[in-house]
């Protein structure tokens, strides 16, 4: 006998198990692994019809959610496949009438409001990136990983919020933040696009009419200069590399000729990185995740390597469960 295909959604609210309670209320469902300088973030909308919704069960703005979704018999018969998305905390409610839904929002962050609103001066030297992170980590009791080499901080003021002031920092040296599962993770970007494709996506395996593509030379360069100087210290510091086809110029701090060609070699690739983009949407599929590169056939000049930027899994009340994928081609 066959097993029909199952999609389904279990969620905890600040500990609770409240899959059960929800279940048919909840119309559709969508959570979003990013894989660039954004949060983790999910979107659940509600039937709220039964005024419970914007009464008693209404959460609160801060509470803590933690949604893990399954997949049974989805590839072939007697399969499983969970993804755990980690904790968020609810930040944004909605409500509409006739129909009556409630859509409730939430992003992975530490809970409470200082890491991301509350600004801080500071003066960090002779640091690294690794240790401002840890740091910042250590005041909200998270996690610090890091999959990059460290980079060496002479200098850095800090006034701004914690979370902006580190995503600053390491989008400065081609770095990603993101905050998910209470820890911060750094990681190389560049580093990551060198990985091996986790599975090669055809025409067959996309959604009819859901794939969208570009490519632009438009905010792209094939080169840089980076200058600075400070004639108090006598210091002059000029780097150039790459071509005069399309060059970026920086003129900002740099404790070093190195620092500065660091800089401006990571400025140039966060410029090109979206120089050509691929959305589509596919049967659900849980082992996507942003960070992830795969690779496209089957469509001429589109196809190549890409970076999963972003993936969006969403299941609805009938059962429906798709995989929405945003990626950026490697090499431009």
């Amino acid at each position: 006998m066959i097993t029909p295909r199952q999609a389904f959604l279990t969620l905890e609210y600040d500990g609770k198990d409240i899959s059960s309670d929800i279940r048919k209320d909840v119309e559709n469902f969508t959570y979003t692994d990013s894989g660039s300088d954004s949060s983790d973030s999910l979107s659940i909308k509600v039937n709220a019809m039964d005024h419970k919704w914007i009464d008693s069960w209404m959460p609160d703005k801060e509470a803590v959610l933690h949604p893990t979704l399954c997949t049974t018999n989805w590839i072939a018969q007697g399969d499983r496949t969970v993804l755990d998305c980690g904790t968020l905390v609810v930040d944004d409610l909605s409500f509409s009438a006739c129909p009556d839904v409630l859509t409730i929002g939430a992003v992975a962050r530490p809970n409470g409001t200082s890491f991301h609103e509350k600004n801080r001066e500071q003066v960090w030297k002779n640091t690294s990136i690794k240790r401002i992170a840890e740091t910042i980590a250590g005041r909200y009791g998270l996690e610090c990983k890091m999959d990059a080499e460290d980079v060496s901080v002479a200098l850095k003021e800090q006034d701004d919020n914690d979370s902006s002031f580190l995503q600053k920092i390491c989008s400065t040296y081609g770095l990603i933040l993101k905050t998910y599962r209470n820890k911060i993770w750094i990681f190389d970007r560049e580093k990551y696009k060198k990985k091996d494709s986790v599975a090669t996506v055809k025409p067959i395996d996309i959604v009819p009419g859901s794939l969208s593509w570009n490519t632009t030379l438009a905010g792209t360069y094939t080169g840089g200069e980076f200058t600075y100087s400070n004639q108090k210290k006598k210091v002059n510091i000029k780097v150039t590399i790459g071509t005069a086809d399309r060059m970026l110029k920086l003129n900002q701090y740099a404790s070093s000729e190195a620092d500065a060609k660091r800089q401006l070699q990571a400025a140039i690739d966060n410029k090109n990185h979206s120089a050509t983009t691929i959305s589509f949407t596919t049967m659900g599929n849980l082992t996507y995740c942003a960070t992830q590169c795969i690779d496209v056939e089957g469509y001429g000049k589109i196809d190549g390597k890409y970076y999963m930027d972003s993936v969006g899994h969403t299941m609805n009340k009938s059962g429906g469960f798709v995989t929405k994928v945003s990626a950026s081609r490697v090499g431009g």
